[in-house]
């Protein structure tokens, strides 16, 4: 009676050590395979959406059917380092805020400069570019100074702060406001404004790529800081600037940021750059 009983507890001990072995075997290829999965996701590359007008020359244009540019470029080095891929949305500028305000878009590259309004929306990357407001005019006229063109009549384009950074630096300056930029490049052409306002960088390029008879006067309504905007208290924003502001200043550190202004102004816009 007494071995039967023995033999009965000695077989219910083995089955016992049987399945806690099973157990145990089973949460560690749970834990394998988890690790696997995560680490399979770890090393997939995520997207950003990234918008521009992909008509802004030389910062966000069309070439060939191809989306290049200054800040396109920059965005894409950035991205690269920071184990990003682009996915780049074109579209109206003010649109394309639209979809950044609304989580269609992660950010926009399209030459956005910080302002104050801007800044108090956004949370804003480290800077890659800096630009002066200034006015181009005929090469023929008389205009050679800002101050030349109080009483003139310029154009500008509606959302842009170059417009408002001229309007604020001369009240007697007149202005004719247009929706898109081109527009306003189009206006000087055909001779309906005396000047057009936008960044030195932008008009000297535009000068020296298109020919256009013009000339950019001497002196500057406004210096602006250009970088990225992102949502402000936004998780995911803030992990992609976490990882793409060290890639940022990596380009300035080994002369990529250098090398794309002299590639697309003619010039190192970036020198002065902190």
């Amino acid at each position: 009676m007494l071995s039967k009983l023995l033999g009965s507890l000695h077989i219910s001990v083995i089955i016992v050590v049987v399945l806690i072995a099973i157990v145990a075997v089973g949460g560690l290829i749970y834990q394998t395979n988890n690790h696997k999965n995560e680490a399979k996701g770890d090393t997939k590359q995520k997207v950003l959406k990234i918008g521009a007008t992909g008509t802004s020359f030389p910062t966000a244009y069309k070439s060939k059917g191809k989306l290049v540019g200054f800040d396109v470029d920059v965005i894409n080095a950035a991205a690269k380092k920071a184990g990003y891929k682009v996915q780049w949305v074109t579209g109206e500028f003010d649109g394309l805020l639209g979809q950044l305000d609304n989580n269609k878009l992660d950010t926009v590259a399209n030459d956005v400069a910080i302002t104050p309004e801007r800044k108090a929306k956004y949370k804003f990357s480290n800077i890659y570019n800096k630009e002066e407001t200034t006015v181009a005019v005929n090469k023929d006229s008389d205009y050679n100074t800002l101050n030349d063109l109080e009483g003139k009549t310029i154009a500008g384009a509606s959302a842009s702060n170059n417009t408002k950074n001229l309007q604020d630096y001369n009240s007697k300056i007149k202005f004719k406001l247009y929706d898109a930029r081109d527009v306003t490049f189009q206006a000087l052409l055909a001779g309906h404004v005396d000047g057009v306002v936008n960044t030195r960088n932008n008009l000297e390029a535009l000068i020296k790529a298109k020919n256009y008879p013009w000339k950019v006067v001497k002196g500057s309504a406004a210096t602006v800081n250009i970088a990225l905007p992102f949502r402000k208290d936004d998780s995911e924003s803030a992990k992609i600037l976490k990882k793409l502001n060290p890639a940022i200043n990596k380009l300035k550190e080994d002369g990529t940021l250098k090398k794309l202004s002299e590639k697309y102004f003619g010039y190192d816009a970036t020198a002065d750059l902190k």
